[in-house]
């Protein structure tokens, strides 16, 4: 199982030449089982650079897009992917339902007019929506992977996504936009056992937009700090953690240096990179 990054910054996307290190494009992964299935997780801006990857579908080719909260800066990217306008492409929206919106309401809500010139029923690709049950105990097989989430402290609500591949026996947890410090206690003890069960993920990908010396500043927005995303790792039992959502004013520099801090404190510890690729190892 490998995970590619299209984006990994939050808020909104960012173009300058002091940010190309890290990337600017908002939230987008992309999972690639061994049997050939195919997961993105959120449409952020980096969804441009994973539907060039995919590229041209062949008769049949089918993605699983994961939605895991509606703020804009994750569905952004999602009118202009090329993967809609691709009639070869299958293409299955899932998510929770979160604000008593289904998935297909979402979908249709973005590309309406006026916003876009394209709407729902015009596209090429066929789609298809699941609202996902929200028990923590809920399963989702896709080929030969396994999908399972939990409920995370954001505005609106926020959706952490779990897959794992029993036949590799590689598990990798994705949580961006998640508030640690507002977490509630039954907050707290149901991503732990996400991270935790079946069997402990090596793979933890974590929202750490701020830090503990400004986070009270922002207290509410639904983030947490890169610090937090330490102890969270280390309670966790993962091999690694991959450090995402960072803020659109921090540049390569002032990643770096926190990377820098990270990896003090604890080596299995890295900042996730646009066109990143990693591969979870059991």
């Amino acid at each position: 199982m490998k995970l590619i990054f299209g984006g990994v910054r939050g808020t909104n996307p960012v173009a300058h030449a002091d940010f190309l290190k890290f990337g600017g494009e908002t939230t987008a992964a992309l999972i690639e089982g061994r049997g050939g299935e195919k997961i993105i997780i959120d449409a952020g801006t980096g969804l441009r650079a994973l539907s060039a990857k995919l590229g041209a579908g062949v008769p049949g080719a089918e993605v699983l897009l994961l939605m895991t909260h509606y703020h804009l800066d994750h569905l952004m990217g999602l009118p202009a992917c090329g993967l809609l306008y691709d009639k070869a492409w299958n293409i299955e929206f899932a998510a929770p339902r979160r604000e008593a919106l289904k998935p297909g309401e979402v979908v249709r809500r973005i590309l309406a007019k006026p916003f876009w010139p394209i709407q729902l029923d015009k596209l090429q690709a066929r789609l298809r929506f699941t609202t996902l049950p929200s028990t923590p105990t809920a399963v989702r097989r896709y080929g030969g992977l396994e999908i399972r989430w939990c409920a995370v402290h954001h505005p609106e609500g926020c959706h952490a996504y779990r897959v794992d591949e029993p036949a590799t026996g590689t598990a990798l947890v994705f949580a961006t936009d998640i508030e640690w410090r507002l977490s509630s206690d039954e907050e707290k003890r149901l991503f732990l056992a996400l991270c935790h069960r079946p069997r402990p993920a090596q793979l933890l990908v974590m929202d750490g937009q701020f830090n503990r010396t400004n986070i009270a500043t922002f207290k509410g927005w639904g983030h947490s700090a890169w610090e937090d995303d330490l102890e969270v790792a280390q309670i966790a039992g993962v091999h690694e953690l991959l450090i995402t959502h960072h803020a659109p004013q921090n540049t390569d520099a002032q990643l770096m240096e926190i990377e820098k801090a990270a990896r003090r404190i604890w080596s299995g510890a890295a900042l996730a990179r646009s066109g990143m690729e990693i591969e979870p190892h059991g």
